[in-house]
Parts: C-alpha cells; structure tokens; sequence
C-alpha cells in the first residue's frame, strides 16, 4: 500500500527529491503543492480528500479542512509554531500533530540582531545620506550600550540572547516558565518581571504574545 503525502512546507520543497528515493523504498508517495508561502483552506480543501499525511508550513489546516480529509493521518510541521493548524480538531479525529522544534531558531535569531543594529546604527538611513553625498555624523547607539528585554525565552529566545550577550549588551529576560538556572547563569541573563523589562529594555524581543495597551505603555520611548 502507497502512503500519499502532501509536502507543502515552501522550505522542504526545493529539497524534496533528495528523499524521494528514500521514502518510495518505505511506501510513500511525496506530492508537492504549488504554494508561495501557505495554503489557504480553500486550496486545501481542492488536494486534501485522498492525502494520508500532510509536511506543512503555515497552511490553513482548519477544522473544516480535516473534515474533508478521510484518510489523514499525520501532520508533521515544518518549523516550531502549530497556529495555523486546528489541533484541538485534529486530536478529536485521532490525527496527531507533529513539529521541528528549533528549525529556525537560530535564522529568526540573526534576523532580530539584524534589526537592532539596524535601528541602533540606523543603517538604511546613513546609506541613503552617502549615497547622497552627506557625510553627516548623527547620534548613534552601539549595542553594548544598550538593554534588551526577550518576553519569551524559549528556542529563539535562547539564540537571541546569545548573540545579544556577544555584543555586549544587557539582557533582560521573562517568561511564564521558570527559566533553566544553567543557562541564566551562563548568558548572564536577568530574569525580571515583564512590567520592569518594558519599563527598562531599549529593545524588546518578543517570543510569544503579547498584546494590549496597558502593556506597550509600560515601553518606556527611545
């Protein structure tokens, strides 16, 4: 019997065929959706009918989706975050949800970096003065000069602290779990309440929600 799986995680497909062989061996039958970021339900809902198993991104996979999927059995995602995917209708249908903790952890960390020596330095505008040919000296900040707070220090949270501590900066940290001592001890990282790293940090990472007035007023202005 042939195992059909829909891949339509955009980062997996261009790697695809370098498992085709492997898993053709184990009985299964790799499909790839056209897709540029996601899937929406309504274009899950044209291939889903007859897919044993589903690789996915940041596809739609909606209640109604898995209702119009009989033969599913598996959705593995590729990367950390399962928000797109109806998991509490998933385990109702015995259909168990799967993810790759840490895929991109250590991408979205550069990316965060990149902002704030974006910010701090404020690249986009000193290049668009040069190249207009103003050699101004505006007042800049250097990282180690400044605080960064990381709401959220799971996975990415941990990569961004790192690279945060390699330049010098302060780093503040809080989450709704309690923090491994190991690594606390050996970023440096001070654990404080989410209203004192608002009211300290220059930067703030956020790696889960947070959302509402109250809270982004306690961010005090650059």
């Amino acid at each position: 019997m042939t195992w059909k799986v829909l891949v339509s995680a955009p980062y997996f497909l261009p790697v695809m065929e370098t498992y085709r062989q492997r898993l053709e061996k184990e009985g299964v039958e790799l499909i790839g959706a056209r897709v540029n970021e996601r899937l929406s339900e309504e274009e899950l809902l044209e291939v889903i009918e007859d897919i044993d198993g589903i690789i996915c991104g940041d596809d739609r996979i909606t209640e109604r989706v898995l209702a119009a999927a009989p033969r599913l059995k598996v959705i593995s995602k590729w990367g950390t975050g399962i928000d797109s995917i109806d998991a509490e209708a998933a385990a109702r249908q015995g259909i168990p949800v799967y993810r790759t903790r840490n895929a991109f952890s250590e991408p979205v960390a550069d990316t965060v970096l990149g902002y704030m020596l974006t910010f701090a330095r404020q690249l986009p505008w000193l290049d668009r003065d040069i190249r207009q040919g103003r050699w101004e000296k505006p007042r800049l900040m250097a990282l180690g000069e400044c605080v960064l707070g990381v709401v959220g220090v799971g996975d990415c949270g941990k990569a961004v602290v790192r690279r945060a501590v390699s330049f010098g900066m302060r780093v503040l940290g809080t989450d709704i779990v309690q923090l491994p001592d190991d690594f606390v001890k050996a970023a440096g990282l001070e654990v404080v309440s989410l209203e004192k790293l608002l009211a300290t940090a220059d930067f703030v990472s956020l790696g889960q929600s947070l959302a509402g007035s109250g809270q982004l007023a306690l961010k005090h202005p650059w």
